[in-house]
Parts: C-alpha cells; sequence; structure tokens
C-alpha cells in the first residue's frame, strides 16, 4: 500500500459535520490534504496552517487511505485533492467522499487541464477546480470562494473550456438558459452567496433560489458545480 503521512486525527463527534454556508464557524477549517507527493503535500499544510482558521487534520498519498481513515470517524469541512493518484483516481475518490461526507467542500488541486478531467470532476461533486501551478494566495482565495458556496475554476481551465465548446449542436429552446438565469449561475460560478446574488440582481433570494432550480431542470443537473459545468460546456455561460 502507498505510503500514508499520518497528519493530525480529528474528533469524531456531533460538532464535526460542515457548517452551513453563511453561518458562524467554531473554531479552524478542517482539511484533509490527498496527494501523492509528499513534499507538496506538507508545503500546503504548511502554508494553510500559517493562516489562522485553517487545521490540517489528515494528508493522505492515496485516495484510498484518506477513505479508510474517513471510515474510520476523520472528518473536514473540505477536501484538497489531486486526480492522479496511484490506485483509485481523485475523480472516483469524490464521488465516495461526498457520499459519506455529503457537506464536505471538495477543492480539486492538480495539474491535470484537459476538458474530460475537469467536467468529470465536476460531475462527482467537486465544488471548484485549480491548476497546481497557482500561488498559495490564489489557493487561499479559491478555497474562501468554495468555502462562500461558490464554483470556482481556474482562469486557464474556464477559458480553455469556453474555446473548447462554443460549437455545439443547437439547444432546444425549452431547455435554452434565460439571461437572468444565465447571470445567476455565473455570480455563484464566481463565489456570490444565494443573497448576495440577491442584493445584486435586486432580487429576493427565494427568486435566486428558483432561478437556479429551473436551470438545473434545463440542464438536467442536480447540483451547482455541475450546472455551471453544462452550462458552460453548452456555450450558454461565459467565464472568461
Amino acid at each position: 500500500m502507498a505510503r500514508k503521512s499520518t497528519g493530525r486525527s480529528a474528533k469524531a463527534g456531533g460538532d464535526a459535520a460542515a457548517p452551513a454556508k453563511g453561518a458562524a464557524r467554531k473554531g479552524p477549517i478542517r482539511l484533509i490534504l490527498i496527494e501523492d507527493h509528499a513534499d507538496f503535500r506538507e508545503s500546503v499544510s504548511m502554508v494553510l496552517e500559517e493562516r489562522a482558521g485553517y487545521q490540517c487534520v489528515g494528508g493522505f498519498s492515496t485516495m484510498e487511505d484518506a477513505l479508510e481513515a474517513i471510515d474510520g470517524g476523520l472528518e473536514a469541512d473540505m477536501v484538497l485533492s489531486d486526480l492522479g493518484l496511484p490506485g483509485m483516481s481523485g475523480i472516483d475518490g469524490i464521488r465516495q467522499i461526498r457520499e459519506r461526507l455529503p457537506q464536505v467542500q471538495v477543492l480539486v488541486l492538480t495539474a491535470f487541464t484537459d476538458k474530460s478531467k475537469v467536467f468529470a470532476a465536476l460531475e462527482a461533486g467537486a465544488h471548484g477546480y485549480l491548476v497546481k501551478a497557482g500561488s498559495a494566495t490564489r489557493l487561499i482565495e479559491t478555497m474562501e470562494e468554495v468555502l462562500a458556496g461558490g464554483t470556482p475554476l481556474d482562469p486557464k481551465i474556464a477559458g480553455m473550456i469556453l474555446q473548447t465548446f462554443r460549437q455545439l449542436s443547437p439547444i432546444a429552446e425549452e431547455e435554452a438558459l434565460s439571461e437572468r438565469e444565465r447571470e445567476v449561475l455565473q455570480l455563484s460560478a464566481k463565489g456570490l452567496t444565494r443573497q448576495e446574488i440577491a442584493d445584486e440582481l435586486k432580487l429576493s433570494q427565494y427568486s435566486v433560489t428558483e432561478y437556479i432550480k429551473r436551470s438545473f431542470d434545463k440542464l438536467h443537473v442536480r447540483s451547482l458545480p455541475a450546472a455551471v459545468s453544462e452550462a458552460i460546456r453548452r456555450g450558454q455561460l461565459d467565464l472568461s
């Protein structure tokens, strides 16, 4: 079995569930890092723990080790995961993490930039996608966006997806997003909360929720990350 970084153990208890979006958090944001390059994993852990408000509760070199720890009671508010892992892939692992910890936020941190992996990761339940070459500041900003309820994509990824999928088969009129639905999805992808979107567009929070639900129906998805991914794939959303 691949070597596992011991990390710090988390307490398994009633307070372990991730707090609701917008709610005041008690204690630091608990992080699980899944990365097979030990030096990179440790450097990310150090950067995050030096910033107040974050605590790395577990670091693993394989998805299997991370899932085993989660099955043993390890809980977290956010998971940072690579995709190219030995054994189980990050994409398959994201699905299983979301099944075990439905409220956890998952951010992909990887070197892969091909569109197939981006879409597969978002469809598996990832809340954001960041390329490793970015700065520590960009990583923290992206994590904050995810925690705020957004679906941030690395600028390189967003531009590549848009260029790749501009020319597609025509979308049926009944499945085309309205201008308002596109606006709501675009602001969601930028990290705004539903209340912030309501304030920006001068709508009620209820209306924002309804627009999101309608976009889910038209795009045939069940989550905000998947909606953003599918809207970009169809050429109905521009994040560049």
